[in-house]
């Protein structure tokens, strides 16, 4: 009988069991030797390969092609959950596909050239090209602003709320309307009669300045001047210019 050489590595750091079996064994024999060196019940036990294959109680250790050293995975068996991770990896894998780089400008053409300059130096030549026509929509626009300045614009019909105000100036107004009416009313006016009064009066005493004046004159003339003629003259000339300032005060009187 052959023998052959079984390595078991354990879980959460222990070291891995080694030990030498027939080679005809199966999984369930080893199983229970697992059981007596490392206290671990064979319900709980569960190998696999080192690529994850798991191994059924009654397969052989050894295969065909190596009946002389195998290695083995020892895992334990956990209870399950209700599920559902499945689901997560589905929803996370979608998004991981989602946030997949689209962003190749760092990469390089053909002939070396970086594929973010190549698009700014047509960005560039784009700008470039459109160049006269942005400036003549820039003078466009601002022709357009000093024809609209220079244009007269119809004047904004505003309506007058304030009717207080209106209220308060009309009042005002007629308050000076009635107190000009009094002031007129309050002045007599002149007549045409005392007019023509004054007019006489004034023409009765230049007639009688001159007798006195050619009296007096003869009077100088034969005798001299006596005092009585002097006195007459000088009153006749003061009533005389009386009459004139009351002539005159008429006139003003009746030109207001």
């Amino acid at each position: 009988m052959s023998y052959g050489q079984v390595v078991i590595n354990l879980f959460g750091g222990r070291s891995p069991l080694c030990f030498t079996v027939p080679s005809d064994v199966s999984i369930h024999q080893v199983k229970a030797e697992v059981e007596l060196r490392a206290a671990i019940p064979i319900a709980e036990q569960r190998f696999t390969t080192l690529g994850g294959k798991p191994f059924d109680d009654n397969s052989s250790v050894f295969q065909e092609s190596n009946k002389e050293f195998v290695t083995l995975n020892l895992n334990l068996r956990l209870l399950g959950g209700k599920g559902g991770f499945g689901s997560m990896l589905r929803a996370q894998g979608g998004k991981m596909a989602s946030q997949k780089t689209t962003n190749f400008e760092a990469c390089r053409d053909l002939n070396g050239r970086r594929l973010r300059t190549i698009k700014e130096a047509k960005r560039l030549a784009d700008y470039l090209e459109k160049e006269p026509e942005r400036k003549r929509a820039r003078e466009e626009k601002i022709q357009k602003k000093i024809d609209e300045g220079l244009q007269e614009h119809p004047a904004k019909k505003c309506r007058f709320d304030d009717n207080k105000y209106l209220q308060d100036s009309q009042e005002i107004i007629e308050n000076v309307k009635n107190t000009v009416a009094e002031v007129m009313k309050s002045k007599k006016p002149v007549s045409r009669s005392s007019k023509k009064q004054s007019i006489s009066a004034l023409t009765m005493w230049d007639d009688v300045s001159d007798d006195a004046s050619d009296d007096s004159s003869d009077d100088a003339s034969d005798d001299g001047v006596s005092d009585n003629g002097g006195s007459n003259e000088v009153s006749a000339e003061s009533e005389a210019e009386t009459s004139y300032s009351d002539y005159t005060n008429s006139r003003e009187g009746s030109s207001e």
